[in-house]
């Protein structure tokens, strides 16, 4: 805690420029307020790939329209980070944005807000009769340890604004290879673990819903829901210019890959790419 009340006091300075890049983090999350499927994102550390002071870039993807879907959407992607002293920083990537309060260059740790998308409008004739799921602010912490180039993480987050009423705890751990001097790559393998009330949102169908759609009613309850991979690939064009390239491998397990929404109208496969353009400065 004395680190933590260090690296805050030093930076009393900085004080105006984090509130104003706070609020350019924020459009950024209102810009990929289109889609939250690439909250996942989050698990690659922003020390995975070597920055100066900070960055901004944009990119897009393609992602499920909804958990369980075999239809994909074009996604925004925003990318922002700021560091001030000894490495504390505000981050935003996707749809997650994130603040560190432990200086130094192994440890992370702080608050994190990110925006998961509802369910509202969909290309599934079926699932598209179901009620509105509306998006939810999940607010959180997360924790990372970046050692050797072996990473870790993990991120707890809950639902602020009675969409889900559930929580999500994420876990990743895996590996950052230097390829060149110029290009770097990340191998994660990842796992999510969602409550009831999440599970039961996203995946259950309720008697109203099931006589909407045709759909047999189905009770999902907390577990794993879910296990992939994910790959990241950075190859910096210069000392300030770098294309990052995304891929992720995610299966759905248990309730949620069993529940109609997937099982019968979707796929417990699901997969997100995308390509960023950043800037250091």
């Amino acid at each position: 805690m004395n680190l933590v009340n260090s690296c805050l006091n030093r930076q009393r300075k900085y004080l105006f420029k984090i509130i104003v890049i706070s609020l350019v983090a924020v459009t950024g999350v209102a810009l990929s307020a289109v889609h939250g499927r690439a909250q996942d994102l989050d698990m690659l550390t922003p020390e995975v790939f070597t920055l100066k002071k900070g960055i901004v870039g944009f990119g897009m993807g393609m992602a499920p329209d909804y958990e369980g879907s075999d239809e994909y959407t074009v996604i925004p992607i925003p990318q922002f980070r700021y560091n001030w002293e000894n490495r504390c920083y505000i981050n935003l990537l996707g749809p997650s944005l994130r603040v560190n309060l432990i200086p130094g260059r192994t440890f992370g740790f702080g608050p994190m807000l990110r925006y998961q998308s509802g369910r509202d409008s969909v290309d599934d004739d079926l699932v598209d009769k179901f009620e509105k799921v509306d998006s939810a602010l999940e607010a959180g912490a997360f924790g990372s340890v970046i050692f050797n180039n072996f990473i870790l993480y993990t991120a707890f987050n809950a639902d602020t604004t009675d969409s889900h009423g559930g929580y999500l705890v994420d876990l990743a751990g895996g590996y950052r290879f230097g390829i060149e001097s110029n290009v770097q790559f990340i191998a994660l393998a990842l796992g999510t673990y969602a409550s009831d009330d999440y599970m039961e949102t996203y995946f259950g169908i309720d008697e109203k819903n099931s006589e909407r759609s045709g759909l047999p009613e189905y009770s999902a309850g907390a577990g794993l829901k879910d296990i992939g991979l994910m790959g990241a690939l950075q190859y910096r064009l210069d000392s300030n210019w770098a294309i990052l390239g995304i891929m992720k491998y995610t299966r759905l397990l248990g309730d949620a890959a069993d529940s109609p929404i997937v099982d019968q109208r979707g796929d417990a496969n699901n997969f997100m790419d995308g390509i960023i353009i950043n800037y250091s400065f």
